[in-house]
């Protein structure tokens, strides 16, 4: 949890330093360096949803009215810096709907938010580089022609940016909502088998199984025939509502709680035996081999 949030502060930091940077040379600016601000705040949106929707475990409804209100701060802040906030607020609240698409069909991991950090910091970086190579060769004989007709060039970019942000804005709508019933949760990223462990001192083979809200984790344990079997299933707090595993081949419907849960197993023979997850009919599967 730790590394959530403070993943979700260095992303904040880093958008405000780079918005600060960009208001303190605006007057240096072409209308091009404008779009870079609607670019910046479209990835810095979609990475904080991102991060927003693993930290709530996967509510989609509380982290759409996150990335709305995302947006509107997104709105208040470059309108006050720039003069330009409707662009950008659309630009955000599109970043922000793809980001949290993302988020909900990836496993929640501490390698998954790092990859995610390390990608937002390097695009950062290159970011700033390049305006800052732009500010550098801008001659003192060219800033006068770069302001001269500079707000009508934004004014013009800024409508034309706004017709596209909101088709894609629909378009994106039209889609999820169509597919939101085949979208799965936590799909991406989520580890697909592990091998029992062995405890010589008491004879036994043992695996952990976490309930999360996207299933199992992992989906498939393996283990040694003709040896006394002991399986945690771990169940996260907020992972599922009055869950039960549940099991033709083994024979097995047992509600879980929040937490651990131990279930023996006397020796099993060679086979696949599948388990499923009630309500949410997730299927998991312990390969005896």
């Amino acid at each position: 949890m730790g590394l959530k949030y403070g993943s979700l502060f260095l992303v904040l930091l880093l958008t405000y330093y780079s918005l600060n940077h960009i208001y303190r040379n605006k007057e240096r600016f072409s209308s091009t360096f404008y779009s870079m601000i609607s670019l910046m705040v479209g990835v810095s949106s979609a990475t904080i949803s991102f991060l927003f929707i693993l930290t709530i475990n996967y509510n989609l409804l509380i982290s759409f009215i996150l990335d709305v209100l995302l947006a509107v701060l997104i709105l208040g802040i470059t309108k006050k810096l720039f003069n330009k906030g409707i662009t950008d607020m659309l630009a955000s609240l599109l970043g922000a709907f793809v980001g949290t698409t993302i988020g909900y069909m990836t496993f929640t991991s501490s390698i998954t938010i790092v990859i995610v950090d390390v990608l937002f910091i390097v695009f950062i970086y290159l970011l700033l580089f390049f305006i800052d190579r732009k500010l550098v060769s801008n001659s003192p004989q060219k800033k006068k022609h770069i302001i001269e007709g500079k707000n009508e060039r934004i004014l013009i970019g800024s409508s034309n940016s706004t017709v596209l942000l909101i088709s894609a804005l629909l378009i994106w709508a039209i889609i999820f909502t169509v597919n939101i019933d085949k979208v799965k949760v936590g799909v991406i990223g989520q580890p697909q088998k592990q091998t029992a462990k062995q405890d010589d001192q008491n004879d036994l083979q043992y695996a952990t199984i976490h309930v999360t809200a996207s299933g199992f984790s992992p989906k498939n344990t393996i283990f040694k025939p003709e040896t006394m079997t002991k399986i945690i299933v771990d169940v996260e707090k907020g992972s599922a509502e009055n869950p039960k595993l549940t099991s033709a081949d083994l024979g097995i419907n047992i509600p879980l709680k929040t937490g651990k849960n131990i279930l023996l197993l006397n020796n099993p023979l060679k086979g696949e035996y599948q388990i499923s997850l009630e309500p949410s009919n997730s299927v998991g599967k312990l390969l005896v081999k």
